[in-house]
């Protein structure tokens, strides 16, 4: 019985191992509500973590966070399970993950659409549940050379876009220069339009009513969800270090909730009001104009 309940105890421990792993391989959302709930609701995003991108068809996501689209998938294949199954997933739809558990013999992924998706059936962020199952002893070994490759034929982190785990890849010969955008690329496209035209983006990033969509050499920018401009400079976007005495200041750019300090962003050049809020103090405003490629602080001292 001893040997039993210590092989039971290491297969515990490994499969924490994986869970730890995967955690910091996705880097994972959080969400919930501001401090003391007095901002967002249970399904608002708190703090961004990895984007991963769909690579295979057949899954639906659902627009109730309280009844998510659930997959079991096995050797590959994906069957519907329990929840709604409000809209058919394309490849190459974004998520985050915002919650990952480790079984006896399956691996659980929950995911948030990093997009507003709009369908017969309502518009909001998507909620997908996948149950990945795998032999006991993969998980009880902590054998992540067939754990990573099985989530990686559905979901990749977008960071280099390349499966962990592989002999490294060629470095790419130099790009040509980028083409000039295709005649489709017109004003009041809406975001379905240019990544049918386009394909699917290389980052986008949302903040209030306005999108980029970044593309190798040129940005697409939409307001309100319709193309307004097409960048083609492919400068890269700022990074923003945000801090606050004292820490955990909810950070608004534009009036939309986008982290809590302190936060590194990521924006594409551009001019934001910048905002932060923390009970008890007063809210500091400014103005913020960043350049691509720059790298700056933002710092406020909040008052009572």
């Amino acid at each position: 019985m001893a040997l039993v309940s210590a092989a039971a105890e290491s297969g515990a421990a490994r499969r924490a191992d994986v869970e730890r792993s995967l955690k910091q391989r996705y880097r994972l959302t959080v969400i919930g509500t501001g401090m003391l709930g007095f901002t967002g609701d249970r399904s608002s995003i708190r703090e961004a973590g990895g984007i991963l991108s769909l690579r295979r068809a057949g899954l639906s996501g659902s627009l109730d966070p309280n009844q998510p689209a659930t997959f079991h998938i096995r050797q590959g294949q994906a069957e519907a399970g329990r929840g709604q199954h409000d809209v058919p997933l394309p490849v190459g739809e974004k998520f985050y993950v915002h919650s990952v558990y480790v079984g006896s013999d399956v691996v659980v992924l929950g995911l948030l659409s990093a997009r507003t998706v709009s369908s017969s059936q309502g518009s909001g962020p998507v909620w997908v549940a996948l149950n990945f199952f795998f032999p006991p002893a993969a998980l009880a070994e902590a054998n992540l050379g067939q754990v990573f490759p099985a989530l990686d034929q559905w979901l990749l982190p977008e960071e280099g876009m390349r499966p962990v785990l592989q002999e490294p890849a060629p470095a790419p010969a130099p790009e040509p220069p980028p083409p000039a955008p295709p005649a489709e690329l017109t004003p009041g496209m809406s975001r379905d339009a240019v990544v049918a035209a386009m394909g699917a983006p290389q980052r986008e990033v949302s903040f209030g009513a306005r999108t980029w969509l970044s593309y190798a050499g040129l940005v697409v920018l939409l307001e309100q969800g319709k193309l307004t401009a097409v960048d083609r400079s492919g400068q890269p976007p700022a990074k923003v270090q945000v801090v606050s005495e004292p820490d955990g200041a909810d950070v608004f750019l534009d009036g939309s909730f986008v982290s809590s300090t302190p936060a590194t962003l990521e924006l594409p050049a551009g001019t934001y009001q910048v905002s932060m809020r923390l009970p008890g103090y007063r809210e500091w405003q400014r103005e913020l104009r960043v350049l691509a490629g720059s790298a700056l602080t933002v710092r406020a001292r909040l008052e009572k």
